[in-house]
């Protein structure tokens, strides 16, 4: 029985160190020069694909992130 405890326990921790790692993960490479994106947010994005990781993340949490215009804000 408490086995069992100790493997859900763990199953349930595993899932969350998972998922924590999975949302602050980008494999953008930041140092080719790109087109910057004006995001709906004000906000400068170096690329597009720093961009779409930000938007990502914002529709995690139930918001939506477009672009405004490439170029500065």
């Amino acid at each position: 029985m408490k086995s069992l405890a100790l493997v859900v326990l763990l199953a349930f921790l595993v899932t969350l160190l998972t998922g924590s790692s999975e949302a602050s993960y980008c494999p953008c490479d930041l140092k080719t020069k790109a087109t910057e994106i004006c995001g709906t947010n004000g906000v400068t994005y170096k690329n597009r694909c720093e961009f779409e990781c930000t938007q990502r993340e914002h529709k995690k949490l139930g918001r939506i992130l477009s672009i405004r215009k490439e170029g500065q804000c």
